[in-house]
Formats: C-alpha cells, sequence, structure tokens
C-alpha cells in the first residue's frame, strides 16, 4: 500500500475542512456547531477516494488495506484541522471559542481543553466508521458464475 495516497488525500481532507470552516464563520455562522456535521461529509468523500485509489492501484485488493488506508487518511486530517483550529480559537478570534464553549457542557473551567478534544474525538469517529461504511463498495464476492459452476446443487 502506497502512502502517498494516504498523505495525498489527507492533506486535501484537511484543507477542505478549513476552507468549509473560514466560509461558514465568515458568513456568521461559525458559532452554530450542528455545521459541523458537514465535516462529516467532507471527510467521507476524501476517504472514498483514498479507498479508491488504493482498490485501483493495488493488485489483490485487501479489505484491511483499505480499512488502514482510509483510516490513516482521516486522522491526519482530522489532526490537521484540529492543529489549525487550535490556533485559530485561542489566538486569532478567542471570544468565538468562548461563545462555543457556552454551547458544550463541559465539567470544570478547561474550555481549550474541552473544545479541542471535541474536535479531535468527532473527527476520530468519523474517521473509523466511515471506511467501513465504504469498502462493502470493493468488497468481491463470492457469488460469481464462475464460482456457482464449481458448486454441485443440492438438488441432484
Amino acid at each position: 500500500m502506497k502512502t502517498t495516497h494516504t498523505l495525498k488525500y489527507s492533506l486535501l481532507m484537511g484543507i477542505a475542512l478549513i476552507i468549509y470552516f473560514l466560509i461558514i464563520n465568515t458568513l456568521g455562522y461559525g458559532e452554530q456547531s450542528y455545521l459541523s456535521f458537514f465535516n462529516a461529509v467532507i471527510v467521507g468523500v476524501g476517504i472514498f477516494f483514498v479507498i479508491r485509489d488504493v482498490y485501483k492501484n493495488e493488485t489483490g485488493f485487501k479489505y484491511m488495506e483499505g480499512f488502514v488506508a482510509g483510516v490513516k487518511s482521516g486522522f491526519v486530517a482530522t489532526l490537521i484541522f484540529t492543529i489549525f483550529m487550535a490556533i485559530y480559537l485561542f489566538e486569532v478570534e478567542p471570544e468565538l471559542a468562548e461563545e462555543l464553549k457556552s454551547q458544550i457542557n463541559t465539567a470544570g473551567e478547561g474550555v481549550r481543553f474541552s473544545l479541542l478534544l471535541f474536535i479531535l474525538l468527532s473527527g476520530l469517529a468519523t474517521s473509523m466508521v466511515t471506511p467501513l461504511l465504504i469498502l462493502p463498495l470493493y468488497k468481491k464476492s463470492w457469488n460469481t458464475k464462475e464460482v456457482r459452476t464449481r458448486q454441485k446443487p443440492m438438488n441432484q
């Protein structure tokens, strides 16, 4: 498995997540946390392309290779986006961090840690589930004509 697929699409997903956030923040919807659900769509599309490229470029595609490539790319993209959000929320626009803190119930005063943990864990969860949803599209069927002709029917 080539890691160039993983790295290329990880960077593209990370950039797409950053651009999406900057667009919604520019439009004045940055504090609407429910809009972060579209992040899953961005990551899902990126993971689809990673798995597709691994499937096309590998001879004898293995399910686990596609899963690992999808998870790796999602993790790297999530890490890129989390680092960007840490810099943006606490250095560029700290009032947005306070607005988001009021929407997330946390124990204690750790606004920085809780916001970054929320961003990181939601991205990691998406990165684990999405390959499991996409990989059945590339799974080889055992119910092919060749297999059926080699099997003996039960009614003979």
